[in-house]
């Protein structure tokens, strides 16, 4: 068992290794595409470059990780499967998951380093790419004027040449205007040819210029404002250096502590904090919208002051009162209106209601009645007839106001707790990706091995295009659920693990497949049972058989003899299903297109199969009804449908020189050659089911 365990790490190690390399090298090459332009040109050095490179290679590995898992776990138990490892090991009584308990082992580790790398090591160097990438992308270019076009790039001048020479550097009919001073071109060089040429410390620019002239506008300060003359300067030059001073061109590194707060550059103690920080943000903005609706809007108090007739210590009367006279009334401005309206109304409705009370006979108090305060309803029922029609527009104007102030501070405020929120989302999504990491590497194996034993086939071609399209399948469902989180209609622990526990589902699915050997990728058994459903009757080799030959019940076979018979027809099969498979490779592909090579081994399987059944339906064992419905299973096989005739091989390649219809060809003959091989995987399925099934009975009879 040690040295099976053994074998099983070294055939998963190997391709563990090469294959995340590759995946390393194909995502970063990924990155250096999508930033070509802002790396080129710019004069970067080799060692800024190589920590690039280096910085982003560290923050693809939680993405290169669970696909190499996936990867090699597929080609391992693949290869285990196509030359019949696991077959033998399983007949020895060894399980699928005593296989896979080693790989289990390690990729727990792995996980675990998976996990602490992205919680120590990713945070940092996440940190160093980003700001070492902003620093490089807001570079300025180098200096590259271009023939025939103005060239912007230095502040403060504006070049031109008609022609270059790479070979000695040398430019022809070059322009430079001077526009330091801001006042337009007022200073011009011209030279028929010069050279420009950058100091080691690249801080200045030097253009010697040979043969030209300069023109420069000058301003006279002593004229006056109203009439200003411009002087003007002619030069002429054999030779001449114009020094420019550059800016902006060399990398100036940023400081990092701008950049430490963002939700890729946090550990999970430090993403715990921001998130409750952030939180009390959240809660202390709801609470303060809260108060300020409620103290400030909706029961606001106007306080106003006692008219001068009126003493202090008694209540402010309002001319609307219905039993104030107007005369003795001074009239008060719209926004005075507070509790001395209010008072009145209640002590009117006080009054009117002990009136009630002496006319009408007593009646028992509720319970649940409450007493009204200032705010009731009741109290501004007969508000409107109460005000004056200028009083009551002052107070509709004054409540519209207040409304639309409301309005305006609830948006605002709702917009910045809405940021909040979304910023809360992406830390949570942040802490939850460190354990869904870890957790991918597990349910990828989960994935792969059983998936590998149960397609049985090997090599960097079909787990290749597996893993690939599951990893696509698994990146696309994380992130829908990373984008509803952060819509906030789901919780972060609900999206970020939806896809790691549905492929986890879907792993322990395939390992109980692969444990009871389910054929869950033949399509042959799809085919069955949706034949089945939809009551489709399939012709089977029984029939055919009996249609084609004479039955002779005397021929009788011995158990042993017939169990003989099918292991070599099983054997042919295989070579059968392996003449297919080089005939699905490139130049196997190619030479049955074309029709060069005859199928040698599928015509002798097809002879022995026909004979095969034939023998077992002569027989007595053909009496038994397991036997029997077993032996229907058995699907009938003509390798002549297969095969094209020679006028029909004729057309076909004539077809091949139209190139829209050589793809339809190619696709066509593929799937036959698919098909072909999927109906042989199934007859050797049924055949060890009937080498059992007579076993069985061969121990029954004796």
């Amino acid at each position: 068992m040690k040295k099976l365990h053994i074998l099983v790490l070294k055939s998963f190690i190997g391709p563990f290794i090469l294959i995340f390399f590759i995946v390393l090298f194909i995502l970063l090459m990924q990155f250096l595409w999508r930033y070509i332009d802002d790396l080129i040109g710019k004069g970067l050095e080799i060692k800024i470059i190589a920590e690039l490179l280096l910085y982003t290679s560290s923050s693809l590995v939680p993405m290169a990780l669970p696909l190499s898992i996936l990867m090699s776990s597929l080609m391992t138990f693949g290869n285990m499967g196509e030359f019949y490892e696991l077959t033998a090991i399983k007949s020895s009584g060894i399980s699928l998951q005593r296989i896979m308990m080693p790989l289990i082992v390690l990729v727990f580790f792995i996980g675990i380093g998976a996990f602490f790398f992205a919680n120590e090591v990713l945070p940092y160097t996440n940190l160093k790419m980003r700001s070492l990438l902003y620093d490089v992308r807001n570079q300025r270019p180098e200096i590259s004027i271009m023939p025939g076009t103005f060239y912007n790039g230095v502040d403060g001048y504006s070049m031109r040449v008609d022609s270059k020479d790479p070979s000695t550097n040398m430019m022809y009919n070059i322009k430079i205007y001077d526009h330091t001073e801001g006042q337009g071109n007022v200073s011009v060089s011209i030279a028929d040819s010069g050279k420009m040429i950058v100091t080691e410390d690249e801080r200045n620019l030097i253009f010697t210029l040979y043969h030209g002239y300069s023109y420069n506008e000058l301003e006279d300060p002593k004229d006056s404002r109203r009439r200003k003359t411009y002087p003007h300067r002619y030069d002429q030059f054999d030779e001449q250096k114009i020094i420019i001073q550059l800016t902006g061109f060399s990398l100036t590194r940023t400081d990092e502590n701008l950049f430490r707060n963002h939700y890729s550059m946090l550990d999970l103690a430090q993403l715990t904090r921001m998130g409750d920080s952030i939180m009390f943000d959240i809660n202390y903005k709801e609470n303060q919208l809260n108060d300020v609706l409620v103290t400030s809007n909706y029961f606001k108090k106007r306080e106003v002051s006692p008219s001068p007739q009126q003493s202090p210590d008694m209540p402010p009367v309002s001319r609307i009162a219905k039993n104030a006279n107007p005369a003795e009334v001074k009239k008060s401005p719209a926004n005075a209106f507070g509790d001395e309206l209010f008072n009145l109304k209640r002590d009117s409705i006080k009054k009117s209601r002990d009136k009630s009370k002496i006319s009408s006979p007593p009646q028992k108090p509720n319970i649940a009645t409450k007493k009204k305060s200032n705010t009731d309803p009741e109290l501004y029922k007969n508000l409107p007839e109460l005000l004056t029609t200028k009083e009551l527009d002052n107070v509709l104007s004054s409540a519209l106001s207040l409304a639309r102030a409301s309005r305006t501070y609830i948006v605002s405020s709702s917009n910045a707790i809405e940021s909040k929120v979304g910023n809360l989302r992406r830390y949570e999504i942040e802490w939850h990706r460190k354990f869904t990491i870890a957790f991918a590497c597990l349910v990828f194996l989960f994935i792969g091995a059983p998936l590998g034993a149960i397609i049985r086939k090997g090599g960097l071609g079909l787990p290749l295009v597996i893993s690939t399209l599951l990893f696509i399948f698994y990146y696309i469902i994380s992130l829908m659920g990373e984008k509803i989180v952060r819509e906030s209609l789901l919780g972060a622990f609900q999206g970020m693990w939806f896809a790691p526990m549905l492929f986890f589902i879907t792993g322990i699915f395939l390992t109980y497949k692969a444990t009871t050997d389910s054929a869950i990728l033949n399509f042959e058994t799809y085919s069955i049972f949706i034949r089945k459903y939809l009551g489709i009757k399939r012709s089977n080799i029984v029939e055919a058989v009996l249609v084609e030959k004479v039955v002779d019940k005397t021929n009788q076979v011995k158990y042993e003899n017939l169990i003989a018979s099918l292991s070599s027809f099983r054997d042919s099969a295989d070579e059968a299903i392996e003449e297919v498979e080089s005939q699905l490779k490139l130049s196997g592909y190619l030479m049955s297109l074309l029709g060069i090579r005859e199928s040698s081994n599928i015509l002798l399987f097809e002879r022995l199969y026909k004979n095969i059944v034939l023998r077992i339906i002569e027989s007595k064992i053909f009496d038994d009804r397991s036997v029997k419905n077993k032996l229907t299973e058995f699907p009938d096989f003509s390798y002549r449908k297969y095969l094209d005739l020679k006028w029909r091989l004729f057309l076909r390649l004539i077809l091949l020189l139209i190139p829209p219809v050589t793809l339809i060809i190619l696709i066509r003959h593929f799937i036959q050659l698919s098909n072909l091989k999927s109906k042989l995987h199934n007859i050797i399925i049924l055949t060890d089911d009937l080498i059992l099934l007579l076993k069985k009975n061969q121990l029954v009879n004796e």
